[in-house]
């Protein structure tokens, strides 16, 4: 590699460290996005990455792939695969998720399973295993960690969620002592009418300043939603849709920084079998 190769990957390096820091939690699925990044009282096939508790809501088996660039940068882009498959009061999750490039990258694999515990209230955890990626003589790191979630329906408008990533803070590396962060998020979502609501989360680490973020959607027709959103820490905007074919779902979005510009994201979900009255 070149002089001018060595430090466009040291530019993306630090910008990848900035965007993510290694052990992060970032949110997926292209709905989410649009939602300026609100997820925790969502219940879809990316409950499995975002808010495990949501997974006890889902009742067809279905796999979904995720993609996002960040900031229209190749190297710093990320790809997701998920699996959700019901069983008993609740489904079974598989994740996985890429991000990074030759230099610096990370791999994260999980299990969980969400499960109903009463009529309006579900728990989900999650075991998974992060590989991280230095190039250049670093040592390839390996680690296990864990997540719960947990989701409340206060009623027919009214839900909650809490998802906390990392409750354990897990040693990442023995010569600089850097853990894996603690992740809190909290939200609520309000169903105003039929067809439109909106989504309002904190999201909070045990070192930097909270997350706000607020996101609202919007089904002028039964198969196509419109979304948009919100968040702060650095201030972005969000706006996306999503389209719905029989069985497959599918959502495009994209978060606009006024400094460093736009970041698409796309997501598709494949549903086996007939939708279920009260699920997805």
């Amino acid at each position: 590699m070149g002089t001018k190769g060595r430090i466009i990957s040291c530019f993306i390096f630090l910008i990848s460290n900035c965007v993510y820091a290694a052990g992060d939690h970032p949110v997926i699925g292209g709905r989410a996005a649009a939602l300026g990044y609100t997820s925790v009282t969502q219940s879809d096939e990316w409950s499995v990455f975002n808010n495990q508790g949501g997974l006890a809501w889902c009742k067809r088996f279905s796999a979904g792939i995720y993609f996002e660039n960040r900031y229209l940068l190749k190297d710093l882009s990320l790809e997701a695969l998920a699996i959700t498959l019901p069983a008993g009061r609740g489904a079974f999750g598989v994740s996985f998720r890429h991000f990074g490039f030759s230099m610096y990258s990370e791999m994260n694999t999980g299990i969980a399973y969400g499960m109903r515990l009463t009529k309006s209230f579900s728990a989900g955890v999650q075991v998974d295993y992060l590989r991280l990626h230095v190039a250049d003589g670093f040592k390839d790191n390996s680690v296990f960690s864990c997540e719960i979630g947990l989701q409340f329906r206060a009623g027919e408008h009214l839900w909650l969620g809490l998802h906390v990533a990392n409750p354990v803070p897990v040693k990442l590396s023995s010569l600089t002592q850097e853990r894996l962060p603690t992740l809190m998020r909290f939200g609520f979502s309000w169903r105003i009418i039929e067809g439109l609501h909106s989504d309002v989360e904190v999201e909070k680490d045990l070192v930097h300043k909270p997350v706000l973020k607020a996101g609202i959607e919007y089904r002028p027709v039964k198969s196509f939603i419109i979304r948009m959103g919100v968040l702060s820490n650095p201030a972005t905007f969000t706006f996306g849709f999503g389209l719905e074919f029989g069985n497959l779902q599918f959502d495009l979005a994209s978060s606009y920084h006024f400094v460093l510009g736009y970041s698409p994201q796309a997501s598709v979900i494949y549903y086996f079998g007939k939708k279920k009255k009260n699920g997805n």
